[in-house]
C-alpha cells in the first residue's frame, strides 16, 4: 500500500517527525543520564570504580550490540510496535533497577533490559523518517537528532534534581516513566504497510534503464507512456525488474502502466504470470532472509563507514560515561560536573540541525561531512587532559565536543541510505548502530 503523496515530506510526515523527535528526547535523557548517575552508585551501592563502571559499559554495550536483533524485528513487526515494545522495556527495566541494591542487579536490569528498550526505541527515531521524507530527508534528521540534544542538555540539571529529592532509588524510578512516554510517541507512527514503496540505491540509473528498455521494445507506445513507478504494482522496483523478464515483457506492457485500451487484452495474459512470479519471490527461508539482509555491509564501501563508525564510538563512549566523574576527579562539584552535559547539549542542539541543512546542500556530501565532524571531534578528545584542569576548561570542552560530535548522527540514516538504499535501512541503521 502507498503512501498518500500529500503525506510525503508534508501533512502526516510531520506528525511523524514529532513522534521521533520526542523519542530522541526520551531516550537520549535515559542514556546520557548514566554518566551523572554513577556517582550516586558509587556512593549508595559500592563503591568500587571498576565494578560500578560496568553497569554504564553494559547500558551502552546493549544499546548498540542489539543494533542488527532490533533491525530484524523492526522489519517483522513495524515501527509502532518496536516503539511500544521499547518503551515497555524502559519502564520495567529501570523500575526493576530501583529496587537493586547489588551492582549485578543494576547490570541485569539498567544495563541489559533498559539498555535493550534504548536501542529499539533508536532505530524507531532513525528509520521511520525515511520512510515519509525524500526531499527534505536531511533536514527532517537534523531536526530529529537534535532531539538527542535535547535530552543531553536536560538530563544533567533534571537527574541532579531528582536524586537530591528521592535519592537513586527513586530518580530509577521516575527516569522509568518518563522512558515509558516513548510507548505514546511510537503509537503515532503509522504501521509499515501504510508507508511509501521501498526503492533501491540506484534509483534514478535504473528509471532510465527501464525506459530506455521501454523504448526499444514499444517504440512510438512507450515514448507517449512513460514509465511511472508510482503506478506500478508491486512494492519495490526490484520486483519490477524480476516482471519484466517474464516471457520478454516489458515495463511498458505491465499491468496499470499502458493505458490504451488495445492493450488491455494483452496485459491481461501477463498479469496471471506476473502474479505468480511475484508470490513465488515471497517465500524464502529464514536463513536465507538473514543472509540478504546481512549481505549489503559489503556494498558500496559501507563496511569502511562502519569501521569509521566504531573508532569514533570508542572516544564518544569514555565521554558519555566518565565525563561528569574524570571532572569531579579534576576538583569540580558534583553539580559542575552534571552541567556538563548541559553545555554540550546547548551546542550539539544546534549543531544537529545545522549539519541536516549542510546535508541538504548538493554541493556538499555527507561523507565529507561525516569525516570531517568526526575528525574535529577526535582533536578535541585528545585535547582533553589540557582542557580538564578547570572547570571553565571543562566546560569549554563540554561545548566544542557537542559541536562536532552531534553531526555524525544527523548523517547516519541519510548516509544509509545513500550506501544501501531504503530497502535495507532498518536493519542498515541496526548495523551501524552495533558499531556505535
Amino acid at each position: 500500500m502507498k503512501i498518500p503523496k500529500e503525506d510525503v515530506d508534508h501533512g502526516y510526515a510531520w506528525a511523524v517527525l514529532a513522534a521521533c523527535f520526542a523519542i530522541e528526547v526520551l531516550y537520549g535523557v535515559l542514556i546520557c543520564s548514566v554518566g551523572v548517575i554513577t556517582p550516586a552508585i558509587l556512593e549508595e551501592v559500592d563503591g568500587d570504580l571498576v565494578k560500578v563502571s560496568w553497569v554504564g559499559s553494559t547500558v551502552m554495550g546493549t544499546f548498540t550490540m542489539c543494533g542488527p536483533l532490533v533491525g530484524i524485528i523492526q522489519e517483522r513487526i513495524g515501527h509502532r510496535w518496536t516503539g511500544i515494545v521499547g518503551g515497555i522495556l524502559m519502564l520495567v527495566g529501570l523500575t526493576a533497577a530501583s529496587f537493586c541494591r547489588t551492582v549485578t542487579g543494576l547490570i541485569l536490569t539498567f544495563g541489559v533490559i533498559t539498555g535493550l528498550g534504548c536501542g529499539l526505541a533508536a532505530n524507531v527515531s532513525g528509520v521511520a523518517p525515511g520512510k515519509y521524507f525524500h526531499k527534505r530527508l536531511p533536514v527532517a534528521y537534523g531536526i530529529i537528532m537534535s532531539g538527542g540534544a535535547l535530552g543531553l542538555l536536560a538530563v544533567g540539571p533534571l537527574t541532579i534534581q531528582l536524586l537530591d529529592h528521592y535519592t537513586l532509588s527513586g530518580t530509577l524510578l521516575m527516569l522509568g516513566a518518563i522512558g515509558f512516554h516513548v510507548c505514546l510517541a511510537g503509537a503515532l507512527i503509522r504501521p509499515s504497510s501504510t508507508l511509501m514503496p521501498e526503492m533501491p540505491v540506484s534509483k534514478e540509473l535504473d528509471r532510465q534503464e527501464y525506459i530506455e528498455g521501454g523504448i526499444d521494445s514499444q517504440g512510438d507506445d512507450a515514448q507517449h507512456n512513460p514509465v511511472d513507478y508510482g503506478d506500478l504494482p508491486g512494492e519495490t522496483e526490484t520486483d519490477f525488474i524480476a516482471q519484466r523478464d517474464v516471457n520478454n515483457c516489458s515495463l511498458a506492457t505491465l499491468p496499470g502502466v499502458v493505458k490504451e485500451s488495445g492493450l488491455r487484452e494483452e496485459n491481461a495474459t501477463f498479469a496471471p504470470l506476473l502474479d505468480h512470479r511475484s508470490h513465488s519471490s515471497n517465500k524464502k527461508p529464514k536463513c536465507g532472509m538473514i543472509s540478504e539482509s546481512v549481505s549489503f555491509i559489503g556494498t558500496n564501501g559501507f563496511f569502511f563507514y562502519l569501521l569509521s563508525i566504531l573508532f569514533w564510538a570508542l572516544a564518544e563512549a569514555i565521554c558519555m560515561v566518565h565525563l561528569p566523574n574524570y571532572a569531579e576527579y579534576k576538583g569540580s562539584t558534583p553539580a559542575q560536573s552534571a552541567s556538563l552535559f548541559t553545555g554540550m547539549g546547548v551546542t550539539a542542539l544546534f549543531a544537529g540541525m545545522l549539519t541536516g541543512f549542510a546535508s541538504s546542500d548538493q554541493d556538499i556530501g555527507n561523507i565529507i561531512l561525516h569525516v570531517g565532524l568526526q575528525g574535529m571531534s577526535g582533536v578535541y578528545v585528545m585535547l582533553l587532559p589540557t582542557l580538564s584542569q578547570t572547570y571553565i576548561l571543562q566546560m569549554v570542552f563540554s561545548a566544542l565536543y557537542g559541536t562536532y560530535s552531534q553531526g555524525p548522527y544527523t548523517l547516519v540514516s541519510p548516509i544509509c541510505i545513500e550506501l544501501i538504499g531504503r530497502s535495507k535501512l532498518a536493519v542498515g541503521y541496526g548495523i551501524c548502530s552495533f558499531f556505535f
